[in-house]
C-alpha cells in the first residue's frame, strides 16, 4: 500500500515591483513579475507518517492579467517553484525510498523514526479568476479565487534524518511524481505609483491536488 502524500504552501509575501500597464499597445492587458518567499508543509492520510516541519521556499512567475471589465479579469502566466517540499516522520522504517539509489549503506532499511525531507522545484504554469474593488485614492484592493497551477517537476532533492544515518541532497526525482496539479487563493492589494507602475503586495495559500509523491516505498512490517 502506498500512502498519499499532500502538500500546502503559503506565500507569505509576494511584491510586484514591475507592474506594467501596458493597455497602450495591448487593449485590458497588465503583465506582472510576482514574487516573493513562502512557507511549505506536507501531510498523509496514512496515520503511521507524521508532518514534522516547514520548507522554506521562494517563488517566481510572470503573470499577464487580462481585463473582463473594470472588476474582473482572467490571469495567465509562466514562473518558478524553488524549494518546495517539507519533511515527514516514519514510526516505521523500511525502503522507504526504494526508486531511488542513495549515497549511504543500507539505504533499502531505513530505521524506525526516520525523518525524510523533500525540496522540490517545479515549472509553473497557472491560470486564475481575479477580482477587484474600486480604487481608493493610490490603493485598490483584489481577491484571486479560485486559481489553477500544472507544475512541472525539475529537480527533487532529499534528505534523511535518523538512527544512525545523516544525509542531504540526495537524488530523489523517482520518488517526486512528474506534473502536479494545485488550486489557489489568494488577495491583496495594489499601490498605484505611475499610471503605468504599480507595487502589488499580499498573500496565496496553495494546495495541491495530486500526489506529490510517485513511489512504491515498502514500510517494514506494513
Amino acid at each position: 500500500m502506498t500512502p498519499n502524500f499532500f502538500k500546502n504552501y503559503l506565500i507569505l509575501l509576494f511584491v510586484a515591483p514591475f507592474l506594467l500597464n501596458a493597455q497602450d499597445q495591448f487593449d485590458l492587458l497588465d503583465v506582472a513579475l510576482v514574487t516573493g518567499p513562502s512557507i511549505s508543509w506536507m501531510h498523509t492520510d496514512n496515520n503511521t507518517i507524521s508532518s514534522d516541519g516547514i520548507q522554506l521556499s521562494y517563488k517566481i512567475h510572470a503573470i499577464a492579467d487580462f481585463a473582463l471589465n473594470e472588476r474582473f479579469s482572467i490571469t495567465a502566466g509562466a514562473g518558478l517553484s524553488l524549494g518546495m517540499g517539507g519533511h515527514l516522520k516514519y514510526q516505521t522504517g523500511g525502503n522507504l525510498w526504494s526508486e531511488s539509489t542513495l549515497n549511504i549503506p543500507r539505504g533499502d532499511s531505513l530505521p524506525d523514526g526516520v525523518r525524510l525531507g523533500y525540496g522540490v522545484n517545479y515549472l509553473d504554469f497557472p491560470v486564475g479568476f481575479r477580482m477587484k474593488t474600486n480604487q481608493f485614492g493610490k490603493f485598490r484592493f483584489y481577491a484571486q479565487v479560485p486559481e489553477l497551477i500544472l507544475g512541472i517537476r525539475t529537480r527533487a532533492k532529499g534528505t534523511i534524518e535518523g538512527e544512525g544515518v545523516n544525509t542531504s541532497k540526495e537524488q530523489i526525482k523517482s520518488q517526486v511524481g512528474f506534473f502536479q496539479l494545485a488550486w489557489a487563493l489568494g488577495a491583496g492589494t495594489d499601490f498605484y505609483l505611475s499610471d503605468k507602475l504599480t507595487l502589488t503586495g499580499g498573500f496565496r495559500f496553495f494546495q495541491t491536488l495530486s500526489d506529490v509523491t510517485d513511489d512504491s516505498g515498502i514500510l517494514q512490517n506494513w
